[in-house]
């Protein structure tokens, strides 16, 4: 059994003429009629009119912040209802339209045992329309100013930011509009649409939306679409409409031809300049090197979708999925942990993954991924071992087997069999950089950094003296690298991977 009646109206757009009749005359009949807020150009008509009426323009000044104002709001209307059983509430513009309140009344009414009744109302979106010159069929993005998030924008869509009430507001909006737009992109400030007599549009730039005393609670920003083929190739749609491009019929050949497995070097590589990128601390070339890596998702995203096999989505749905169920401590209620405890339990939520897939360890070694680098490999692979006491026991007996694995590489014969002995050898000089704790992938880049200055060294001695190191004679570039050797020694140069 209903417990009361709860109505709610619209007020429109701010002419008391434009106010739909039916509500018109709710609100001269109604006994018990609340305003989310009297800031509101008909108000002042409807006092005219005999009408009497609460508003909730308090909590607005009590509250911290929108959230609490508006859940204050419905729980005052709620027990109003109770107490009167037919409650007019009415709000500004139309009930459908930017309206937290409504949204929350829709949640709260069927457990409070009320009927949720709506009337009519008129959105100052009709006005807005027309005073901007643009059909909302043409497609147009609708969003609330006061949560706004720059992934919520699209530059090619027409985009109307409601109830942004103040500059503090502005401010956010600013800042978010700047990330996608940048700061001198111009938009429309609209303000009091509807109201004769005090409607106002004007252009500003994005930087300017703070510092403009005029906004108030009737202030609506509109942001045109985009034709800056710059701004619009920043967003990740974008990408993905050139590699389909490029894939196409038209395309480029190049792209064309590619498949999942002519790339694999390429995510290598572009990875490995990513690294590189990183430790020369260039911004620039890290954004650089970023986007190139991003190019190879992109590309095995396309081919995925010609195949019918995956698209870009089902990546980054599956990412995402993963993220959140890895990671407990932040999207749910489970207690923030320490970074080891951390690691932990990302290990049993991996392994429970596994399990459910039906792709738990067969062995030991299982645990160590096969597609690692063939150096961090073997890495794992040794330490493994360790762990069950499958080791040696001092560095004199790793020495001995690098000797061993170098004799039985120099008696090989055949290169399938000089390959098999030279990565034992390879294995068994990782076995005495994990025994020194050396990181061999920075121990091999040291050499190659040392190797590539000291010939250059030697190309600019050999320069110096209109002498070409090509067709030199196998004594004198010696001559040259014990030079460079000696040069760069007592410079005591630090080697980097500018040098």
């Amino acid at each position: 059994m209903l417990v009361g009646r709860l109505t709610v109206i619209g007020l429109g757009a701010g002419a008391l003429d434009a106010l739909p009749l039916g509500a018109y005359r709710r609100l001269l009949s109604s006994s018990a009629v609340y305003l989310r807020t009297d800031r509101h150009p008909v108000v002042d008509d409807l006092r005219k009119e005999g009408v009497l009426f609460q508003s909730f323009d308090a909590i607005y000044d009590q509250a911290d912040d929108f959230d609490e104002v508006y859940t204050r709001i419905v729980e005052e209307l709620l027990a109003a209802t109770a107490k009167y059983g037919d409650v007019l509430y009415a709000v500004p513009g139309h009930p459908a339209v930017a309206e937290k309140t409504v949204r929350l009344l829709r949640e709260r009414i069927p457990s409070a045992g009320h009927e949720l009744v709506f009337g009519p109302g008129q959105s100052f979106l009709d006005d807005l329309f027309l005073r901007i010159d643009v059909d909302p069929v043409e497609g147009v993005l609708l969003l609330d100013a006061t949560d706004l998030a720059a992934h919520q924008l699209n530059p090619r869509q027409h985009t109307v930011l409601l109830q942004m009430y103040n500059p503090m507001i502005a401010n956010e909006v600013k800042i978010a509009l700047a990330e996608i737009y940048g700061d001198e992109y111009e938009v429309l400030l609209a303000q009091s649409v509807g109201v004769a007599g005090q409607e106002r549009v004007q252009r500003v730039p994005v930087y300017q939306l703070d510092r403009l005393e005029t906004i108030d609670h009737l202030t609506t920003l509109y942001v045109p679409p985009s034709a800056d083929a710059h701004l619009l190739r920043r967003q990740f749609h974008e990408l993905r409409a050139i590699v389909s491009r490029l894939r196409g019929p038209d395309g480029c050949p190049w792209d064309q031809e590619q498949t999942h497995l002519s790339l694999r070097r390429y995510a290598i590589e572009e990875a490995y300049e990513v690294v590189h990128a990183i430790e020369q601390e260039d911004t620039d070339a890290l954004v650089d090197e970023l986007g190139d890596l991003l190019l190879q998702v992109a590309l095995h995203a396309e081919i995925g979708a010609e195949d019918g096999e995956f698209t870009m989505d089902d990546i980054i749905g599956h990412l995402s999925e993963k993220l959140i169920r890895r990671h407990p401590h932040v999207f749910t209620e489970q207690a923030v942990l320490t970074s080891d405890e951390v690691i932990s339990n990302w290990q049993t939520i991996k392994a429970e993954e596994r399990r459910r897939k039906g792709t738990e360890h067969a062995t030991f070694m299982d645990r160590v991924s096969r597609a690692l680098p063939p150096f961090a490999q073997s890495v794992k692979l040794q330490r493994r071992a360790a762990e069950v006491g499958f080791d040696f026991t001092d560095v004199v007996q790793i020495y001995a087997k690098v000797d061993e694995e170098l004799r039985e590489f120099a008696d090989a014969i055949g290169i399938d069999e000089r390959e098999d002995e030279f990565g034992d050898v390879l294995f068994s000089l990782l076995n005495l950089a994990r025994f020194y704790e050396i990181d061999p992938e920075s121990a091999l880049k040291r050499a190659n950094l040392k190797f590539r200055a000291r010939f250059d060294h030697m190309e600019r001695v050999a320069s110096e003296k209109n002498l070409e190191i090509h067709g030199m004679s196998l004594d004198l570039l010696e001559k040259l690298w014990q030079n460079a050797k000696e040069n760069m020694r007592k410079a005591g140069n630090t080697l980097t991977d500018n040098e």
